[in-house]
């Protein structure tokens, strides 16, 4: 089961793509709600959530390898560190019985590329939209590493050279939780900057 928070928006009454971020605080009390009601049925046995900004690949990885029956995905960004402890403490709640519980991010190999599918999308989106998520879901993934035992797992998303399809390779953490914090928190730091340059180049 894929909750994906962004399909959300289509069953709100009004919805328009144009507008897109107008919907996403209701869809994601839907799909926040939906979540429970999974965790409620106690029919999973291991929970993933995802992570990443938008238009870096994740709905597609879940839905190509998170397939499982019997694994309950979250597809969001999860941009805020308090957002994930409060999963937690739900999936403790309501199904005491998952204990694999895993956070997958995904982060694109060129981020012009990935900021150039976001302009591209049906759903309009504000450009800080791009790196507001871009760089929280990297600060969030990084405190999850630092202060938490939870399983993370990261992979590079990059288009295959024979085709547009998203192709992604897995990052190897081993005992590094910590160094790998470090390196995620430079990337974000990085993407600020980037992103303070693009708004400068619009003005």
């Amino acid at each position: 089961m894929i909750i994906e928070v962004d399909e959300y928006k289509k069953k709100i009454s009004g919805y328009n793509p144009k507008k897109s971020e107008d919907f996403h605080s209701q869809s994601a009390k839907i799909a926040d709600r939906d979540f429970v009601e999974c965790l409620k049925s106690k029919k999973y046995k291991s929970v993933v959530l995802m992570a990443g900004g938008t238009a870096s690949g994740k709905t597609e990885f879940a839905r190509s390898y998170l397939t499982k029956r019997d694994q309950l995905v979250y597809d969001g960004t999860l941009k805020d560190f308090e957002g994930f402890k409060i999963k937690l403490e739900k999936i403790k709640r309501y199904d005491k019985s998952i204990e694999n519980i895993r956070v997958i991010l995904i982060i694109p190999s060129d981020t012009t590329e990935a900021l150039g599918a976001f302009l591209k999308r049906d759903r309009i989106m504000k450009l800080d939209t791009f790196f507001d998520t871009q760089i929280r879901s990297k600060m969030t993934v990084a405190q999850i590493l630092k202060q938490t035992k939870t399983r993370v797992e990261m992979y590079i998303s990059h288009v295959g050279p024979d085709s547009n399809k998203l192709k992604y390779t897995r990052m190897k953490l081993a005992r590094r939780r910590n160094k790998v914090g470090d390196a995620l928190i430079s990337i974000a730091i990085a993407l600020d900057e980037m992103r303070k340059n693009a708004h400068i180049e619009n003005k």
